[in-house]
């Protein structure tokens, strides 16, 4: 979607859109504890929407780079964090950011961004985020899960506007359609990366998130994704 619409999302983020770190937070922290992060450590959270994992993990860090190409979201995020004097916003698409900012990141966070149709974009997104980490720098990211689109579709015929039960990776949600990845997908985009992936495990959000009651054992899941640099800068 473009950055009037999710300009305009920002008032309403909460009702609009599944924000991950809201609802599966502490399934995301037991990623982090896995890493030694201390205060000497800098955080970059690429395509930070309103804020919500620097509101909940930035004391964590020495210093913050967070940034969304909507400049609403990075104004809703800036007065949420304002408690946060270590951390500098910039409104900036993911694509642009590892020209304009350089390997600046120990941990680089994204969640739940690169999934634009448009398959060259989402490569320079990939390069882009490589590019903002550090030597020996650690990657999070979090992606939709084609896997479990295509599961809750079976429980649900309705969800995602019936486009999961299609062959196509491009399901709706918000009525637009995003890229969704599947495990092995994911293994070989971060191995030519030159990553090394430390942990490729599900976490589970609420079925509301996606506007579907689900009432069988199957709960909706995204893709989170630990992975080390194993070049040098």
């Amino acid at each position: 979607m473009s950055a009037s619409i999710w300009n305009r999302l920002a008032a309403e983020f909460e009702d609009s859109v599944c924000d991950i770190t809201a609802s599966s937070g502490a399934q995301l922290a037991r990623l982090l504890d896995k890493l030694r992060i201390t205060r000497r450590h800098t955080l970059v959270d690429a395509g930070c929407g309103i804020g919500t994992f620097v509101e909940r993990f930035g004391d964590r860090f020495g210093s913050v780079t967070a940034f969304d190409f909507a400049a609403s979201m990075v104004r809703r995020a800036r007065r949420r964090c304002k408690q946060f004097d270590h951390t500098k916003w910039r409104t900036l698409p993911l694509e642009d950011a590892a020209r304009k900012l350089g390997p600046i990141g120990d941990l680089v966070v994204c969640l739940n961004v690169v999934t634009s149709p448009d398959e060259k974009l989402r490569l320079r997104q990939w390069e882009s985020l490589a590019g903002l980490m550090k030597s020996k720098s650690y990657l999070l990211v979090v992606v939709p899960s084609l896997e479990s689109a295509r599961a809750i579709s079976h429980q649900t015929v309705e969800a995602f506007f019936g486009t999961a039960s299609e062959q196509s990776d491009l399901i709706c949600r918000l009525d637009t359609p995003q890229k969704h990845y599947s495990r092995p997908e994911l293994r070989k985009i971060f191995n030519s990366l030159g990553m090394s992936v430390l942990s490729l495990q599900r976490i589970q959000y609420p079925a509301s998130d996606d506007g579907v009651e689900c009432t069988t054992a199957v709960s909706p899941w995204d893709w989170a994704c630990l992975a080390g640099s194993t070049k040098n800068k």
